[in-house]
């Protein structure tokens, strides 16, 4: 993966990392599955709606036309509690709650197919200008790579330090790649893990800090977790690295999956995510730290206002909980509020407002379904779980975001962008 974080900052432009060609395609089979809920919606519903749920003697389902209520909660009563007079049957009794969810994901995924090339054609340029609502714009490439690249940040003579997956830190200048950057942290490249964030410390030009986040196996067997150091560049070398996060190796998992990981600063402190590791009941585990937003000085201390400082097990520099795989971190650049993109199951990529100590419910809670389509849970809210401020479903495999800072675009300033895979929006 994955998509770099947007850059808004510097002279009003907004930058795209657009990396990884077969991150859509790969994304796009998982989220528009052929699995269970396929089998379950032709075996119990085709007959009567069609098997591209085009309609027959039952009506459309991808038109948008609901006569008894559009949204997830009611056409998920219309399956539970049938329309007799139609002469459409309850199916309470017959399917679980959880598999009607499943199925109201897939009507939503294929309405989306449905309306695909529509869209493509929509947003395709013209003359090379894309045209929105509020701006029109054009993408310029500045520089081409053939690695899977995964983070940017900006030095502060224009050139840009981004990172690759293998675990090469490169500088790119006037188009080219320089380097790597030698003696950069070994990194555990397994499925999604490798080397992921970069960053520059706010005071960068005074101290020289560079952040970096990636994967990390002491012993492979084991499998790994997510580290952060930081260090400084001095003629092309990593030199000078100080552990900001490291976690023993009882806490390593051996999947590939959900390393996270992001950066932001604020004040003296950085936030930065841990996905759940292909294991969602750790994320609302407080003794485990995957599935987390974490909180530590910039130098690694632990603040002693963290909200489980004190709690008996609890992992010390835990911010949130319950959150599945954050792909982006922002600060709300008036409010100072932490602002987070968490890529979710199929159909549940979810945006939240990130809070001390709250929990945001996965896997208890979720808009969404398994990727191969069997369900979850048919619970979107419960007592004492935050829910997202938007959710997608069906999903976009929603990865970085930013607030967008600059004069050029005024009639997009302070907008959140969300960067997307599945879409390739």
């Amino acid at each position: 993966m994955l998509v770099g974080k947007l850059n808004s900052r510097k002279q009003g432009i907004v930058w795209l990392a657009v990396f990884c060609a077969w991150a859509s395609v790969t994304y796009g089979q998982n989220r528009i599955g052929t699995g269970t809920v396929k089998k379950l919606y032709q075996n119990n519903c085709a007959s009567c709606h069609g098997s591209k749920l085009q309609g027959g003697e039952g009506s459309s389902l991808i038109d948008d036309v609901w006569r008894h209520g559009a949204s997830d909660e009611e056409i998920a009563a219309t399956i539970r509690n049938g329309v007799p007079e139609l002469g459409m049957l309850p199916w309470k009794g017959v399917l679980s709650d959880e598999e009607i969810r499943s199925l109201v994901i897939f009507i939503r995924e294929q309405k989306q197919l449905s309306g695909r090339q529509e869209l493509l054609d929509r947003v395709q340029p013209k003359g090379g200008v894309f045209k929105t609502e509020r701006h029109d714009f054009k993408l310029v490439k500045v520089a081409k790579h053939k690695g899977t690249l995964w983070s940017l940040d900006f030095l502060p003579d224009g050139s840009i330090l981004t990172t690759e997956r293998n675990g090469d830190l490169w500088v790119v200048k006037e188009g080219k790649f320089i380097g790597p950057i030698k003696g950069t942290p070994k990194v555990w490249q397994h499925g999604q893990g490798g080397l992921l964030e970069v960053a520059l410390h706010p005071k960068y030009e005074e101290n020289g800090w560079v952040y970096l986040s990636f994967s990390e196996s002491t012993k492979g067997e084991s499998g790994g977790m997510t580290a952060v150091v930081r260090g400084r560049i001095k003629k092309g070398r990593w030199v000078d690295q100080e552990e900001i996060f490291h976690v023993p190796a009882k806490f390593y998992t051996k999947t590939g999956a959900h390393f996270g990981s992001r950066f932001v600063f604020k004040d003296d402190t950085l936030f930065f995510s841990i996905g759940d590791r292909g294991r969602k009941e750790m994320a609302q585990d407080l003794t485990r730290p995957n599935g987390k937003i974490h909180r530590v000085y910039d130098d690694g201390r632990i603040p002693e206002d963290n909200p489980f400082v004190g709690v008996v097990g609890a992992y010390p520099s835990i911010w949130s909980f319950g959150n599945r795989n954050a792909q982006g971190l922002d600060l709300h650049p008036l409010t100072g509020e932490l602002w987070e993109s968490e890529h979710g199951p199929r159909g549940g990529d979810e945006i939240n407002k990130i809070q001390r100590g709250v929990n945001y419910g996965w896997p208890v809670i979720t808009y969404g379904m398994n990727y191969n389509g069997t369900p979850i849970t048919d619970i979107t809210e419960k007592e004492g779980m935050a829910r997202p401020v938007h959710y997608w479903t069906p999903s976009i495999a929603v990865c970085g975001i930013d607030f967008y800072e600059g004069d050029r675009f005024p009639g997009w300033k302070y907008d959140l962008f969300a960067t997307g895979l599945a879409s390739e929006e």
